[in-house]
């Protein structure tokens, strides 16, 4: 079994309100309330968790009362995890689940910056697991106001190790991808138009491979429409299925990260491996717990999800 560096800066303690319906500007009662540990980085390893084909440890940071309930919640569940504790509390993060209309309204709450010397600690635990480890994984943006170079300086360890590195984030990216690492990137299309600066989903995507050197692979994502992956050479379009039911489509682009390095590390080629991931993401909207999702049921999924090389 491979072993995976997992970094994610900027958890949340998560809170998910179910309703029978949400109106906008009324009084809203929920009918339940769950808790429980949170952000990109947690949702990546939770799906790792199920997937059972790699091990993992989680850095991040945290600080307060919240970061205090996230790290029992991660012991409890025997996740393999470092925090690094900050003076600023962890963020909270609220979803509004609208069951008959299933949809969702995600509440953030604002984050505090890690100081120069929480962002050291950081980069030396981040080190010490990249020595052991196939693969690595930045999952998210950082506490607002943090120095931005965390992941450059973690880009640059990845490259000086030799460990390819998935990227789930948009922001200043430029220097990362020059940092020297073999780059995964994973990013929703909406996103990719931010960075390529172009619309069509084809063309965003050669771009960034002229634009950047170190980018091995790419797999966009768009909820439940059409994703698509290249290798630089050759792209593919998916097609994925419909699902009659959706429970909570919170964490799908976390599993779908997590499967699509997993399966890379494991050493499945880029368009069967993001294939898996988008089956396992599918499964991921069966339950409301983000990143939590059933093999057998994403298994059972994988008839239904095509994909075409152009």
């Amino acid at each position: 079994m491979n072993k995976l560096a997992v970094l994610g800066p900027n958890p949340a303690w998560q809170k998910t309100l179910f309703f029978q319906s949400f109106t906008k500007g009324a009084v809203n009662r929920a009918r339940r309330m769950d808790e429980l540990a949170s952000g990109k980085g947690i949702n990546f390893c939770r799906a790792l968790s199920c997937a059972k084909k790699s091990s993992f440890t989680l850095i991040q940071f945290s600080g307060g009362d919240n970061g205090a309930k996230l790290d029992a919640a991660l012991k409890s569940s025997g996740m393999e995890f470092i925090s690094v504790k900050v003076s600023g509390p962890t963020r909270c993060c609220t979803t509004c689940l609208d069951e008959k209309a299933q949809m969702m309204t995600e509440i953030i709450e604002p984050s505090f910056p890690a100081s120069a010397a929480e962002v050291d600690a950081m980069l030396g635990s981040f080190e010490e697991v990249l020595k052991e480890v196939s693969g690595a994984a930045f999952c998210g943006s950082l506490p607002d106001g943090t120095d931005p170079a965390l992941y450059i300086r973690a880009a640059k360890l990845a490259g000086a190790y030799k460990v390819p590195l998935l990227i789930d984030a948009r922001r200043d990216l430029d220097e990362v991808f020059a940092a020297g690492a073999e780059i995964i990137l994973k990013i929703n299309r909406e996103e990719l138009a931010e960075l390529s600066g172009l619309q069509d989903p084809l063309e965003g995507l050669r771009s960034l491979f002229s634009r950047f050197a170190n980018l091995k692979y790419a797999a966009i994502t768009d909820g439940p429409g059409k994703a698509f992956a290249a290798d630089g050479s050759q792209i593919a379009f998916y097609t994925l299925p419909e699902l009659k039911f959706i429970a909570s489509p919170l964490g799908c682009g976390d599993t779908a990260s997590a499967i699509l390095l997993s399966e890379i590390c494991s050493g499945k080629d880029i368009f069967t491996a993001f294939r898996y991931a988008l089956a396992a993401a599918s499964a991921n909207c069966l339950n409301p717990t983000p990143g939590k999702f059933d093999p057998a049921e994403a298994e059972k999924l994988l008839p239904d999800l095509e994909y075409s090389v152009l």
